[in-house]
């Protein structure tokens, strides 16, 4: 009888993620003894997370521990503390106001040192003519399959605008996948955009700061390595609903990006923000984000990853790699002219898929691969998109942590 309640506890009816209340967790900030627990739930609500690590859930079937939200919120931002490092862990979230649970999922760690893969996708919003399941969901399960990603970058434009549907509509589509990995996010410029369309004035981003609660330039580090968010969109730089760059805002990140490099003990360092400094359209690279392009080379971090174009695209920047990896799911972006801007080393368009990255610090090296899951026929095209049996990998490269 004992084994048979212990078996149960493990097979937990999930909520329906079609409701509009509810959305299933995700993880944030992870660092090597603590992760913050979302998720959404009935109006001004709370709830529970159980949790263990993924070792003692597989032997006992059952939680170590639970933790329980004090505040009342749709939105909730519950850190669970006193966590091992590089460790598994099993979870789940008890939303108030229902009899039933969200599903197991799992989250890593950070590692004090040694080696660590994650993966970068920006940009899974949907097109005019098709929704993300259409065209995000086959990258989002593809990453759901990989092993071993401790993390993902993402780079804005989870959907179209800034609205109830379409964020629900990115959380349901990319389950799978935050059911297995933390996120980091980025904010995009489409987060400021209007459901009543490009005449109005942007909206505060409402959906990304309940769902994320961080601030919208941050940093993290995990081996050794700091990985720097910057935030680009200005709603004081619009046209219409369409926040731009500008060299203001980028100067107000200036000193605290700064601070960020300038540290001796770092073994590398990765930045990303939505828009890019270097892309295929512009011959010279984006004036507003020259502050930070020349602390870049200044303390030569190991790489940078950008979205809001379409495609992917990489550079060589006196040696450093820059990205583009916006092809997880928007209307795609053509490559077209006569002449490549300065650095352009390869391009992609009208394909979905992700960068994965591995680090290994104690060799001062990592390895950046684009694995495309399908290509599309057109860019905004509601034709199903041609799905590869499996990833191929279509760029490689392998860098320096630190020069």
């Amino acid at each position: 009888m004992l084994a048979l309640m212990l078996f149960s506890l493990c097979i937990v009816p999930a909520i329906a993620q079609a409701s509009d209340d509810y959305w299933a967790a995700w993880v944030t900030l992870t660092t090597t003894d603590s992760a913050t627990i979302n998720w959404r739930g009935e109006e001004n609500g709370s709830g529970f997370v159980d949790y263990a690590t993924s070792s003692y859930f597989d032997r006992h079937h059952s939680y170590e521990k639970t933790i329980e939200s004090t505040k009342a919120a749709t939105y909730q931002h519950l850190c669970i503390s006193e966590l091992e490092s590089n460790k598994s862990y099993t979870y789940r979230v008890r939303p108030s106001g229902s009899n039933e649970s969200f599903d197991n999922r799992t989250f890593r760690t950070m590692p004090i040192s040694g080696p660590f893969t994650f993966i970068v996708i920006s940009d899974p919003q949907k097109g005019r003519n098709y929704d993300e399941k259409e065209r995000f969901k086959y990258v989002a399960d593809a990453i759901e399959k990989e092993p071993n990603v401790l993390f993902i970058l993402i780079g804005g434009d989870y959907n179209g605008h800034d609205s109830d549907g379409l964020w629900r509509q990115f959380f349901q589509v990319a389950d799978g996948m935050l059911s297995k990995s933390a996120i980091f996010p980025t904010i995009g410029n489409h987060e400021y955009h209007n459901s009543s369309g490009g005449d109005n004035p942007p909206t505060a981003a409402d959906h990304y700061h309940w769902a994320f609660n961080m601030p919208l330039n941050y940093s993290f580090d995990c081996s050794g390595i700091r990985f720097i968010i910057l935030n680009t969109p200005d709603p004081n730089n619009a046209n219409g609903d369409d926040p731009h760059t500008s060299l203001a805002l980028a100067k107000s990140q200036e000193s605290w990006l700064l601070e960020q490099l300038n540290n001796d003990t770092l073994l590398g360092a990765f930045t990303i923000h939505h828009h890019p400094i270097w892309d295929y359209y512009n011959t010279t690279c984006n004036p507003d984000l020259e502050p930070w392009e020349t602390l870049y080379h200044k303390y030569n971090i190991s790489a940078t990853f950008a979205g809001h174009t379409h495609n992917y695209q990489r550079y060589s920047i006196d040696e450093i790699p820059y990205f583009i990896v916006g092809n997880a799911g928007g209307r795609c972006a053509d490559l077209t002219g006569d002449a490549s801007p300065q650095g352009f080393q390869f391009g992609m368009n009208k394909t979905l898929g992700y960068l994965k990255v591995t680090v290994d610090p104690a060799n001062n090296t990592a390895t950046a691969e684009e694995w495309i899951v399908a290509t599309v026929k057109d860019d905004d095209s509601k034709d199903k998109p041609e799905i590869l049996k499996t990833p191929e990998m279509m760029d490689s490269i392998t860098f320096p942590l630190k020069h």
